[in-house]
């Protein structure tokens, strides 16, 4: 029997039809019984902040901030926001009890309600800050000290020189605080930062802002090296959550990177 080409093309398309349902049968399935990896959580508070040598996710979302208000006792109550919000999302919970839709016909919802009802996906938000926010730097010496904290900043964090022929745009780049929000979810990690941005409108403003997917590099031995968009295995000799000794060396902070705090 001879076959056309337009009975070979339609098979194809056809079959092409049952992948596409099979696949999209399988992303519903995801989203309504999600797999263990977007059930887990982990913990906000630590000795350190996590998300650092977390085991690292599949999704991240990472902004930048200018802190928009030279007024230091509205910088200090939106972090203190920021840090009982960003547990509550760790755990899987809205910024506020019931904030997306339940607090009354005629409030605005303090979440914005996107995560409800999806796991913790194994958020963690960690926070940096930015030399701007110190005031004063070798390269920006006429940099005002608008909160006081010129005398706080450590001497390593300061404004990188230019490295020969780039081109940096200063609108994105730079910062006076940075969020970087890592999640198995997509959604959940967006989640968690348009809610901060959110929190600290007339405080803070987004200055830049990348989403980021499929996990290219490892933090734990647990983990294997997956291959980039190039193809490529980047970041096989990077330093192991197990490795403490040098973590303790390059890595954490101690009290010899700091100012000294001030006495009386």
């Amino acid at each position: 029997m001879e076959i056309s080409r337009r009975r070979v093309i339609g098979a194809g398309a056809a079959a092409a039809a049952l992948t596409g349902a099979a696949v999209a049968g399988g992303a519903a399935g995801r989203a309504t019984a999600p797999d263990a990896v977007h059930v887990g959580s982990v913990a906000f508070r630590g000795k350190r902040q996590a998300g650092i040598v977390t085991e690292a996710q599949d999704r991240l979302h990472f902004v930048a901030f200018d802190v928009v208000t030279d007024d230091k006792a509205e910088l200090a109550a939106l972090l203190r926001a920021w840090t009982t919000a960003a547990e509550r999302m760790t755990r899987g919970e809205e910024t506020t009890p019931n904030g997306a839709v339940g607090l009354g016909q005629y409030s605005p919802p303090a979440d914005t309600g996107e995560a409800l009802g999806l796991p913790a996906s194994n958020l963690t938000l960690t926070i940096g800050f930015g030399p701007g926010l110190f005031g004063p730097t070798p390269l920006k010496p006429d940099r005002r000290d608008r909160f006081g904290l010129a005398a706080r900043r450590p001497a390593a964090l300061v404004d990188l020189p230019a490295f020969p022929r780039e081109r940096i745009d200063p609108n994105r780049s730079g910062g006076d605080i940075c969020v970087q929000a890592c999640a198995d979810d997509p959604q959940v990690a967006v989640h968690a930062v348009r809610n901060l941005a959110r929190m600290g409108f007339g405080v803070v403003a987004v200055r830049w802002s990348q989403l980021g997917f499929g996990r290219t590099s490892s933090t734990t031995r647990s983990q294997s090296t997956p291959r980039n968009l190039f193809g490529f295995k980047d970041g096989t000799a990077n330093l192991r959550a197990e490795d403490t000794a040098l973590l303790d060396e390059w890595v954490w902070v101690d009290d010899r990177d700091n100012p000294a705090r001030p006495t009386g």
